[in-house]
């Protein structure tokens, strides 16, 4: 393994992969043996006819897209509103944790107010908060919005 190694040449090998692509781009280059075909016209009657069933295909050209549909706001009322900055604090306190042990701690703190159906809005919720998180850790307070004063100010409450 050792004497394979020692003939091993990186400057070599980049000069074959070299010589090797550029004899690919010779044989691309190079025109065919045979004669090429040139494309038939459609005689007039033929144009006419097709004209007929064209209109059914429908546009074919990779620009004509269906406008996108407006996208439509919250459909129900957010089932957290009153928990929201206790769900927060809990968040922040313990961030590795997962939704369904916030949802189930919600639950035990708030009995039958919040059904097992709710956790995926809690989880949306979570995903939310941890981007947010990321995002701050990454590029600091200013880029997420907050000025150092604020930044100072919320985590101390």
């Amino acid at each position: 393994m050792t004497a394979i190694h020692g003939t091993l040449d990186p400057v070599q090998l980049l000069r074959t992969i070299r010589a090797s692509q550029q004899e690919l781009v010779e044989i691309a280059d190079r025109p065919t043996s045979g004669e090429a075909v040139a494309p038939i016209a459609p005689t007039m009657e033929q144009f006419l006819s097709g004209l007929r069933t064209a209109w059914r295909e429908d546009e074919v050209r990779p620009t004509n897209k269906p406008k996108e549909k407006a996208r439509r706001g919250r459909r129900r009322p957010n089932p957290f509103v009153t928990v929201t900055a206790l769900l927060h604090e809990w968040f922040e306190a313990e961030p590795w944790r997962t939704s369904r042990e916030l949802f189930e701690r919600l639950q035990t703190e708030q009995p039958g107010v919040y059904p097992d159906g709710q956790l995926r809005t809690l989880q949306r919720r979570l995903k939310e908060w941890r981007r947010e998180m990321a995002h701050k850790m990454v590029f600091g307070a200013e880029a997420a919005g907050e000025t150092p004063e604020r930044a100072s100010v919320s985590s101390s409450t």
